[in-house]
């Protein structure tokens, strides 16, 4: 909900929007007022005190004067001081008690500067008034037909006419400086009032004047300490002097000034007093006053709670801000400060008002008039206080005002490259962050930074404090931030350390960059980012194919191919869109012309045109920071915070060329099942980019189950079945079966021919067909209930419908040896089936927690024996085998342990087989471990194995041992297997 607009609560002095405040009426002159030519702003009573704040100093400068003047405060002091820097508000309160002690003020009015008690009763006649810069050492204005030569004769004048002046005439014609008591008899015992503005400037010219064995100015020096002691023997008399802290303004006049003030004040201490005219929390009410005719401040409390709960919400976001944002005396400070942001008035203060060109008081206000002027011609919305980036730096004349005004003609330039442009110039670098992130906060902050960077030998601003000094409500603070970091990289002129940012006439690194960057040919940044473009991708479990280059992208049904566009060949404009035609040329035709049969073997890579831009300017940055960094002699020229951001950049640039060219071969088009379908593909960022970007591609495929890799889960016989149709109606070649996941599109890219060798088995096995090897004869046929034989993938083995195998020769009976019929065999009929046995098959931890649980279900107590059994065909039997064998490891206390381990292998001639068969207690197996495993490695072959553990004592069902085993189970356990318990009930 929007809160209290600032055009609103707060209605501009005419004079303000109008742009009639010259710099005649900023400039105000004590001199104009007595002499009646100043403008209505000090020289009216009414208007002067209208836009005058009643400051503490102004009110007891006002009681002071007016109290001695008029008898109404006997002890008031009669020589009064005021000390201030340049601008601080003495000249002004000198006008306001002129127009108190000339009867300029009303009664009515009176009361809100000063106790109405003490005002005069009459006006008093006998003023004296004296601006040190508005004359000459000897050359004052002729008055009643006489030119005095001096300041003491100068004022007689004005406080008594020619009689007055008689009694100092000789010392004024002789300049040298009169007595106390010829000043007395030119005060006559009447209320008087004196008022001395900048001596300092006077005593430097008057510095330059011999009056014998002396100067003029030290004459001055005594008639001030004559002059002092005469006022202060007046009862109704008072001196107000200024004078400036440091010689910043005159030189070592004002210094010798405060030495004669210093001896001075040692004979006249108790009579001096020193007023600051405003103190440092006047300001913001002190030029409220001045610039507005009306300020509702009922709005201030709502406004302040708004802006500290957007710091809130800011530092929820992640931002660091001061704590002093959040607190209440920031609430307070706000309203105190309304209606301008108290970093605005920080800025004036304690910034701008160090540099001696700049008034604190008279410099605030023609800064401050000309932003109100142009923030109400613009109306911008949302504005609830004037805030530094209200110093609209685009309008001339405050550019001038904060750049030749104060002795900074060498930042013009930094304002218009970093900061703001000039109405139809080309926009700052700050203008353009606005452009390329949609807000206009870079630009905002960067006016915020100039300003608090316009002080010498100060340290940077925290980004914290920038970010408060422009924080409004309703802003993101989040992307308000975003810009802050992305100006770092932007501006030329603008430098950060630990201390914070600031701008400065010296190029910044970011400039020193894109200047070198500038002198790179286009020749060099491709060729740069070609190798970059080359270096990323290699041979993966798809093999990279380059057109650049002119690899040959070959139709092969043995390898899946990862094709590589360059952007000088073609850039993809909208990567889900229409493929491009030569994009759909490479997939769909052979090198040599023909149509491509195994289209399900290659996805293609393209860049994408929208990025292609940045991936150059990102490459030239790279080769620009390895130029600077390789350049010694450049490099010794800068300084050491200069030096070492350097070489972080050198050392991240090369990390940033690589995400950039990555991010701009961006386009991936995958054969899908309604043909070639294009992608785009996520941003890469420094933590996700690969030294192999072509892994990337391949796990990105893999996400979206395009590819069948080692490790994947096993295909469904059923569903591949299904989908090929009429292809198992006839036998097939297996090879024939690998030629089709190269065709169909709908299926699986195959990286990992194992898993056609496994679906092959599993589909035997389930009885979705029937396999043959013709080399075998009639023992080469593997079907459902005769799964034994060795598979293999090649052009002489085949797939049939199921039904095809003949059925199988007679078996003798493994208990009597002999050949039985459907009736079976009497002897193992006789056999006895143990009723305490309890099996599953599955996961290793799943099945054996089932086989436990059914167990522990039907009463039984302790495991006699337990037999883990696997079956494993094609290749990565050896961790199969050394998982299983792990289950239950040697030499536990009481248990007797057996293997039972048979391998089948062939060898490079399909004809030839090896066979490995061990059956007996662990401890044996040792010597034979090495070749089984070395049987196991590297080729295909059948595995059945088991491990048979016998429990003596039986174990408990629930004890430690059975335990022990299900861990193992979970943690490294097989994939698939078959578990056997045989228990007792423990009766």
């Amino acid at each position: 909900m929007p809160g209290t607009s600032l055009y609103e609560a707060a209605t501009p002095r005419p004079e303000v929007l109008e742009g009639t405040l010259t710099e005649a009426i900023f400039a105000a002159s004590l001199d104009e007022v007595a002499a009646g030519t100043a403008p209505d702003a000090y020289g009216d009573p009414e208007t002067f005190f209208g836009s005058t704040h009643p400051s503490a100093g102004l009110k007891q400068l006002l009681n002071e004067v007016l109290g001695r003047v008029g008898g109404g405060k006997p002890d008031a002091a009669p020589v009064i001081r005021l000390e201030e820097n340049l601008g601080g508000g003495k000249t002004h309160n000198l006008i306001a008690l002129y127009h108190a002690v000339s009867g300029g003020f009303a009664h009515e009015q009176a009361s809100e500067f000063m106790d109405p008690a003490l005002l005069p009763r009459q006006p008093v006649e006998q003023v004296a008034v004296f601006v040190g810069t508005g004359t000459g050492a000897t050359s004052f204005a002729e008055r009643q037909g006489i030119r005095p030569k001096t300041l003491w004769g100068h004022l007689a004048l004005q406080l008594g006419g020619p009689d007055a002046y008689a009694h100092v005439s000789s010392d004024d014609r002789a300049l040298t400086a009169p007595g106390a008591q010829a000043l007395r008899r030119v005060l006559d015992g009447k209320p008087s009032m004196i008022l001395i503005d900048e001596l300092a400037r006077y005593l430097q010219v008057a510095d330059g004047v011999t009056v014998g064995e002396s100067t003029l100015a030290k004459q001055t020096t005594a008639f001030l300490m004559a002059i002092m002691e005469a006022v202060s023997a007046e009862a109704s008399s008072a001196l107000v002097m200024t004078i400036t802290q440091t010689a910043a303004a005159y030189g070592s006049s004002t210094q010798s000034m405060l030495d004669a003030l210093t001896e001075a004040r040692s004979l006249m201490a108790r009579k001096e007093h020193i007023i600051r005219p405003s103190e440092e929390a006047d300001l913001p009410q002190i030029l409220a006053r001045r610039l507005f005719s009306r300020i509702d401040r009922s709005a201030t409390k709502e406004v302040a709670q708004r802006y500290v709960k957007v710091a809130e919400e800011a530092v929820r976001k992640g931002i660091d801000l001061p704590e002093s944002a959040m607190s209440g005396a920031w609430i307070a400070e706000i309203e105190h400060a309304y209606p301008f942001h108290p970093a605005l008035i920080r800025v004036l203060d304690k910034r701008l008002s160090t540099i001696p060109n700049f008034q604190r008081t008279r410099g605030a206000l023609r800064l401050l008039a000309r932003a109100i002027r142009n923030l109400w011609s613009t109306r911008a919305e949302g504005v609830e206080l004037l805030h530094l980036h209200h110093l609209d730096l685009s309008a001339p004349e405050i550019v001038e005002e904060l750049t030749s005004r104060l002795d900074r003609e060498r930042f013009e330039p930094v304002v218009r490259a970093d900061i703001a442009s000039q109405p139809g110039g080309e926009p700052s670098n700050a203008e353009k962050v606005d452009a390329k992130m949609g807000q206009a906060y870079a630009r905002r902050l960067a006016i915020a930074a100039y300003l608090y960077s316009l002080t010498a030998d100060v340290a940077g601003t925290p980004a914290g404090e920038l970010v408060v000094a422009v924080l409004e409500p309703g802003d993101d603070p989040a992307i308000l931030s975003k810009a802050l970091d992305t100006l770092e990289h932007y501006c030329w002129y603008l430098h950060t350390d630990a201390r914070g940012l600031r701008f400065s006439t010296e190029a910044s690194l970011v400039k020193l960059i894109q200047d070198e960057a500038q002198r790179i040919p286009m020749g060099k940044v491709k060729e740069r980012a070609q190798a970059i473009l080359e270096e990323l991708f290699r041979d993966s479990a798809l093999k990279v194919r380059r057109t650049w280059r002119g690899d040959d992208v070959g139709d092969h049904d043995d390898q899946a191919y990862l094709v590589v566009l360059h952007w000088d060949e073609l850039c993809v404009s909208d990567p889900t869109g229409a493929v491009p035609d030569r994009v759909r040329a490479l997939w769909e035709r052979t090198p040599a012309g023909g149509n491509r049969t195994y289209r399900n073997r290659l996805v293609i890579l393209a860049p994408v045109e929208s990025r292609h831009e940045a991936m150059i300017a990102t490459v030239r940055a790279h080769l620009a920071r390895e130029s600077l960094w390789d350049n010694t002699e450049v490099r010794s020229q800068l300084s050491q915070e200069n030096q070492q951001k350097l070489r972080q950049l050198h050392g991240s640039s090369r990390l940033e060329a690589r995400v950039a060219v990555c991010n701009h071969l961006s386009a991936l088009y995958v054969p899908q099942a309604q043909g070639l379908v294009g992608h785009q593909l996520d941003i890469v960022t420094q933590a996700t980019q690969k030294q192999n970007q072509t892994d990337a591609i391949v796990d990105w495929l893999a996400a979206r189950e395009k590819t069948l890799a080692a490790g994947d889960k096993p295909l469904d016989p059923a569903f591949i079945k299904s989908k090929l149709g009429q292809f198992f109606e006839s036998p097939q070649t297996t090879m024939e079966l690998v030629r089709a996941f190269a065709r169909r599109t709908d299926l699986k890219m195959v990286l990992d021919r194992d898993r056609i060798l496994g679906l092959v088995v599993d589909g035997t096995r389930k009885g979705a067909w029937e396999y043959h090897d013709p080399t075998r004869g009639a023992d080469g046929w593997a079907t459902k209930s005769r799964p034994e034989v060795p598979v293999r993938l090649a052009e002489d083995t085949l797939l049939h419908p199921l039904g095809s195998a003949p059925p199988p020769a007679p078996v003798a009976c493994p208990m009597c040896g002999k050949v039985h019929g459907a009736e079976g065999c009497e002897a193992l009929a006789a056999a006895p089936i143990p009723e305490d046995a309890y099996s599953s098959q599955g996961a290793a931890a799943v099945a054996l927690a089932e086989v436990r649980q059914a167990a522990i279900d039907s009463g039984q107590k302790r495991l006699k024996e337990l037999t883990i059994s696997i079956e494993h065909n094609g290749s990565g039997g050896g961790p199969e085998l050394a998982r299983l064998l792990a289950m239950v490891p040697e030499g536990i206390q009481g248990v007797g342990l057996e293997y039972d381990i048979d391998v089948q292998s062939e060898m490079a001639n399909p004809q030839h087989q090896l066979l490995v068969r061990y059956r007996g207690v662990a401890a044996d197996y040792q010597s034979l471990k090495a070749t089984v495993q070395q049987v196991l490695q590297g080729r295909p072959a059948v595995l059945r194995s088991s491990v048979r553990a016998v429990f003596d004592p039986a174990a408990e069902l629930s004890g430690q041992q059975i335990q022990d085993v299900s861990e193992r189970a979970r943690s490294t356990g097989p994939a698939a297997c078959q578990v056997r318990f045989v228990t007792e009930d423990g009766a």
